[in-house]
């Protein structure tokens, strides 16, 4: 079974090769590769830039951001840090300007 037809193999005016009808339209491999190495080129950029935050700012912004299961309140990291929710929020500011500082380098 040939998947390409020749315009001789045609008996009807409207052909049925297969290849018509089993081809993907709507995805492209090229852009599915891009969007997997962008993906890592920012999770890297990410992983980088959490590097340079002091250990208490990384803790911070993996339990606000980036725990999908189990976020933690501004409340509950202030109790854990021994400091206000507003100091928390603070930190977390800073950390997250410190982020986008780094990641946009």
């Amino acid at each position: 079974m040939t998947f390409d037809m020749s315009s001789d193999d045609e008996s009807d005016s409207q052909p049925m090769a297969p290849v018509l009808y089993l081809q993907d339209k709507t995805s492209n491999f090229a852009d599915g590769i891009e969007d997997d190495n962008w993906e890592e080129q920012a999770a890297n950029k990410l992983t980088d830039a959490m590097q340079g935050l002091d250990e208490r700012s990384q803790d911070i912004i993996r339990a606000r951001w980036l725990d999908e299961d189990n976020k933690s309140t501004l409340q509950e990291l202030a109790d854990r840090y021994g400091v206000s929710a507003e100091r928390v929020r603070q930190l977390e500011k800073n950390a997250m300007k410190k982020l986008r500082a780094a990641i946009e380098a």
